[in-house]
Parts: structure tokens; sequence; C-alpha cells
């Protein structure tokens, strides 16, 4: 398999609108609910290709370290592989592989939230598996006949199976692909997912270190590349580091909306942190973490405590008109990236 599927996260702007706060508490599987009369409700495309409108309030399901480490609960993923011919597993960096009869192979990442897709499309389709909601999705058009389908299982990483055959890009058809990714992942999700009543794979861990921020540069804690997920892509060059009075921070800004990462000093936890003045608050979790929104017209403030009493941020900051109705989901989706950075120590 020469070509695999990936994201990108680029200021091309796709329908939609953001969630926002409003001192009420979230229906379930609801994003951050905002009142009606103040924000729109964020609205993701049909298709699946946009922000996902879900709170990102559950464990991860997989471990998110791309090597053999990350790829140790296959074998206890096998008993219930084998309904569908389980033939050989293997892991490498690019995912934990599956090959099944008639040289049919699958991969698995669970190392990327469930972001924005701007890239053009053959196939891009909503799906639910397992009550869970998701795309289906392919990246190459035809005679490629590879098939993958993506799940938003409510984390910091989603859950991706890309099908294909093992031995050519073009051999076999996409249906059929697409047929097996669906039940590869359905396998997975009961197996691991709480909402589809599974359960975490015991190896895979679930918050940064005691000591994931010591001597961490801000713009290492929520980098450029982050920034990216959310069309804010200003580049390396482009972060401009400070100081605010809670800690460093680091501003990644394009015409079309800034992004401004933080995290404190202090040990005092979120109580320690005053909210935005004027913002309507909502208190949650992001995965396992206690978390504040704090959103205004045109921005929203996420706010994540760590274990040990630390406090990483990311504010949103609408410039352009199209930015402002989805403040709360680009927040949610770059400190998601930065979380699993913290997690993985892969800055």
């Amino acid at each position: 398999m020469s070509r695999w599927p990936y994201f990108v996260a680029i200021a091309v702007l796709l329908t939609g609108c953001s969630s926002a706060v409003d001192g009420k508490a979230f229906r379930a599987g609801s994003a951050p609910g905002a009142s009606d009369a103040k924000y729109p409700q964020y609205k993701p495309p049909a298709d699946g290709s946009g922000f996902s409108d879900q709170v990102l309030d559950q464990p991860l399901a997989l471990p998110v370290k791309q090597s053999e480490e990350g790829c140790d609960w296959m074998e206890s993923v096998k008993p219930d592989l084998q309904p569908l011919g389980l033939v050989s597993t293997k892991s490498s960096l690019s995912g934990c592989q599956f090959v099944f009869p008639n040289n049919k192979g699958a991969q698995v990442h669970a190392y990327h939230p469930y972001g924005w897709i701007t890239q053009d499309s053959p196939v891009m389709e909503p799906v639910e598996i397992a009550g869970i909601k998701g795309r289906t999705y392919a990246f190459d058009p035809e005679p490629a006949t590879f098939c993958s389908v993506n799940m938003d299982v409510r984390a910091y990483a989603s859950i991706a199976v890309d099908a294909y055959d093992v031995t050519s890009d073009e051999a076999g058809t996409r249906a059929e692909h697409c047929e097996l990714a669906k039940k590869v992942a359905e396998v997975l999700l009961k197996k691991f997912v709480p909402l589809a009543g599974g359960k975490p794979a015991p190896s895979t861990v679930q918050e940064p270190s005691a000591e994931a921020l010591k001597n961490l540069d801000v713009c290492e804690v929520v980098k450029f590349t982050h920034a990216n997920y959310a069309g804010v892509n200003a580049g390396r060059e482009g972060a401009q580091k400070g100081e605010g009075p809670l800690g460093p921070t680091c501003t990644h800004e394009v015409p079309y909306a800034k992004a401004v990462g933080m995290y404190t000093n202090g040990t005092g936890g979120l109580e320690a942190v005053p909210p935005k003045a004027g913002a309507e608050v909502r208190n949650g979790q992001f995965g396992t973490l206690k978390a504040r929104f704090e959103q205004t017209e045109e921005t929203c403030a996420l706010s994540v405590q760590l274990g040990n009493g630390q406090v990483v941020q990311v504010d949103f900051i609408g410039k352009k008109k199209e930015a402002m109705p989805r403040t709360c989901v680009s927040a949610q989706l770059i400190l998601s990236v930065s979380m699993l950075a913290l997690i993985t120590g892969e800055h």
C-alpha cells in the first residue's frame, strides 16, 4: 500500500457554525451548547467533513503512540476479529495492521483528533457504527480502491480504519474495502470505546505526566502545527511568545483568526485562573481532566487542569466573519492536538 489517507487542516473554510456556552448542562453528545438567541449552534456538514459537534469528554480508547508499543492491544482483539477471518497482525509506525483473506488489509490509526477535512475527496459520507457517528472517506479517485472510516469517539484521538488490498492500490473494489473498514471499526468500538460498551486498552495513557510542562517552551505546548488543525496556519516563524499574568503565552495569528496558547506557572488549578470578563462560562471535562469553556461573541477560551494543578489554555479569537461561529470547536480541536503531544512527549 503506497498511498495512505491523511488529514489536511488549512484555512479553506467549510460550512459550519460553532458551539457556545450558556452555563447550562451539555445535552448528551453535544458540543458546548449556546443559548440560541445569542450564539449560533454548531451544525457540522452532513458528510462528516467538518468539525465534530461532540464534547471531548471521553477517555482515549487506544494508546496514541505511533510505535509497536502503541499496538500492544492487538493481541487482545484477535478473538473478536476471528469471525472476519483474521490471518495475521503487524505493528508499524504507520499504524496497527491486520490481514484478512483474499489479500484484504486493514490499518488502524488512533492518534489524530476527529478533525476538519478540507482536501478534495471522491468519497465523503456520514456513517454510524455501534451508535457512534463518523464518516466514510477516500482521498484518491478510482482506480485506487482503498476506503477509510473515521469515528468520532469524543476523545482527543478518534479511531480511523483504512481498508485496502495488500498487493495493489488498485486491486479489489472500493465497496468491499469500505465494508471491511466498517466491520473492523465496529469490533474496535465495541471492544475499546466506553460509548459503545467497551473499555479502553489497559496500556492507554489518559493524561500528561506531572512533569509534562517542566522546562517546556510554550510554543511547543501549543505549537503552530496544532493551530493548523483549526485553520490558523501562521507557520513556525509566525509564533509569537509573550508573558501573561499567569504564565507564558504563544500567539498564532492569520487574517482569519488568532489562537493564543498559555500555561500557568502556578499549580492552583482552574480556581486560580480568572474567567474572561463578560464571558459565558461552562465547567465540564476534557478527556478525563477538569475543564472550563468561556465564550464571548467572537472568542472562546478552553482551559484544562492537569493532574499537577497547572492549567493549559487555548483562546481562539475570530477575526473574519466565518471564524466567529466556530470558536469553541476550534479551541477544542487545537487543545486536543496539544494534549496528545503532552501525553506522548512528541513536541
